[in-house]
């Protein structure tokens, strides 16, 4: 395939995802105002396009899933979309890495709060003992 050919393809994809997310910002924009829109800007601009990739039920599930409360599940829904997948692997990854840590550090607190819990048992008593003489 020829540059000409390729530039022929991804011309106007690029410009159709350009003026969807050009709609995307209109949209936003008309619900929210233009305030609260130039503060999403940044946001709008990295995760329009995964919006522009899906559907209106798509959308809908997307919302429902969010509002379970699973954050690491709802963002990996929206990275899955977004064009670029090496930033869905990184993530991915980065997020595994980051649940195994938690997996790690809640059994770290929960062996200092049995050991505080020790330790104030033991202070309990001699205070006890010191009470009642």
């Amino acid at each position: 395939m020829s540059d000409t050919t390729l530039g022929s393809i991804v011309e106007p994809l690029t410009e159709a995802a350009a003026q969807s997310l050009e709609t995307v910002i209109a949209q936003v924009t008309a619900k929210l105002g233009k305030t609260q829109a130039a503060a999403l800007a940044p946001v709008i601009a990295q995760y329009g396009p995964a919006f522009v990739a899906m559907t209106a039920a798509d959308i809908w599930a997307w919302i429902e899933l969010a509002s379970k409360g699973d954050p690491y599940e709802s963002y990996a829904a929206i990275v899955a979309k977004l064009p670029n997948q090496e930033l869905a692997n990184e993530w991915a990854s980065i997020n595994a890495k980051m649940q195994t840590a938690n997996v790690q550090n809640a059994a770290a607190v929960a062996w200092q709060r049995d050991a505080i819990g020790a330790l104030l048992k033991a202070l309990v008593a001699i205070a006890a003992s010191l009470v009642f003489v």
